[in-house]
C-alpha cells in the first residue's frame, strides 16, 4: 500500500431511514466514521435527526432500527446533519455499503431542505465486495461480510455501528481489490 492510500481519508456514512423510498421516507440517524486508508479510525460521529413534526406511525420499521421519538428528540436537524457531512467530505472521500442507497437519502433530504451536498467518487463497499467475487460463492451484506473477516463485535442496525463495520471491511476490501494507491480509488467509484 503507497503512503499516499495509507493516508487517504474516507468519511464512511451509514443511515438509519423510515422506509426504502428516498422520495417519500426520511433520514432517522447519520453515522459518520473517518478512517484513512490503513485502517485508522480517526474519528467517529452519529446522530439522530429532530424533526420539527413526526406524523403519528412515520418512524418505519422500529422493529428493525430500534429508534424511538425519544431518540430522535435528542438529535440535531438534518440540516445540522447534512452541514456535519460536508465539512466532512471536504478532505475525504465518501463510502458505504450500499451507497446508492445511502446517496439516494441523503440526496433527497438535501433537495427538501435546500443544502447543498456535493459527493463526488463515491465508493460502495458492497459493490466493491461483490466485484471480488464473480461467481456469486458469498452472500454480501454487511453483517455477513463482518462474520467472513471477523468483525462481529459491533451491533447490527444502528448508523454508527454498520459505519464502523465498513469502515473496518474497506482496508480489506481495497486490499483484495488491488487497489494500492489514491490514484486508482476512481476506479471503483460508482458511476
Amino acid at each position: 500500500m503507497s503512503d499516499t492510500l495509507a493516508n487517504t481519508r474516507f468519511a464512511v456514512v451509514d443511515t438509519e431511514t423510515t422506509g426504502l423510498s428516498p422520495t417519500n421516507c426520511s433520514v432517522l440517524q447519520l453515522g459518520i466514521v473517518i478512517v484513512r486508508g490503513d485502517g485508522t479510525i480517526e474519528s467517529q460521529f452519529s446522530t439522530y435527526i429532530k424533526r420539527r413534526f413526526w406524523k403519528p406511525g412515520r418512524l418505519g420499521a422500529h422493529h428493525i432500527h430500534g429508534i424511538t421519538r425519544r431518540q430522535l428528540r435528542t438529535g440535531i436537524s438534518i440540516h445540522e446533519a447534512l452541514d456535519k457531512l460536508h465539512f466532512e467530505l471536504k478532505t475525504a472521500t465518501f463510502v458505504a455499503h450500499n451507497a446508492k442507497f445511502d446517496l439516494g437519502f441523503l440526496r433527497a433530504e438535501a433537495h427538501r431542505c435546500g443544502h447543498p451536498l456535493a459527493i463526488n467518487n463515491p465508493i460502495c463497499t458492497l459493490t466493491l465486495s461483490r466485484s471480488l467475487d464473480p461467481s456469486k460463492a458469498h452472500p454480501h451484506n454487511l453483517r455477513q461480510l463482518g462474520i467472513r473477516y471477523g468483525i462481529t463485535d459491533v451491533p447490527n442496525h444502528d448508523a454508527l455501528a454498520d459505519a464502523i463495520v465498513t469502515a473496518r471491511l474497506l482496508p480489506i476490501l481495497l486490499a483484495q481489490a488491488n487497489i494500492t494507491s489514491a490514484e486508482q480509488l476512481p476506479s471503483i467509484a460508482l458511476k
